[in-house]
């Protein structure tokens, strides 16, 4: 039982690879990507994602100075279907999850005490993801993540 176990793992891995092509191959700094005329990051199947430099300056307008050299971008959100309806996480780290809380308006709070309120991975819900594809979709990848325990 255990060997069928570990080969529809290996199946639900291949699988959601194969979902995922569409993700960037390598994600790049904000304050970079402000200084280019087409900013743009490759995709895993070597497609390009054009970020919108409106879209760049209002994100980099709403962030403290501090994470502008923090932030990577295309965000990329990843729907967790483990951690209930409508579940994603931000793949990044502390510093993308409070910035991308302070940008819904989810924390009004400095970085230090996003850091104490949110000691584990900040879900974000539906609502909370479409109001960042309306605001900068240039900007947002959706992608489909495992659940933890088969990750590894």
């Amino acid at each position: 039982m255990e060997n069928s176990d570990r080969l529809a793992d290996k199946i639900l891995q291949e699988e959601l690879r194969k979902l995922n092509v569409h993700l960037p191959k390598a994600r790049r700094g904000l304050k970079e990507l402000l200084t280019e005329e087409s900013p743009s990051v490759l995709t895993v199947d070597g497609k390009k994602i054009v970020m919108n430099p409106d879209e760049l300056r209002e994100l980099a307008k709403a962030l403290p100075e501090q994470a502008l050299e923090r932030v990577k971008l295309p965000l990329v959100m990843l729907r967790r279907t483990e951690l209930g309806p409508g579940s994603y996480v931000l793949l990044g780290d502390k510093m993308e999850e409070f910035v991308l809380s302070r940008v819904l308006g989810i924390f009004d709070g400095g970085y230090e005490d996003f850091k104490r309120e949110w000691e584990s991975t900040k879900v974000f819900y539906k609502p909370e993801v479409s109001e960042l594809l309306r605001r900068f979709h240039s900007l947002v990848v959706i992608g489909f993540g495992m659940p933890g325990d088969l990750a590894r």
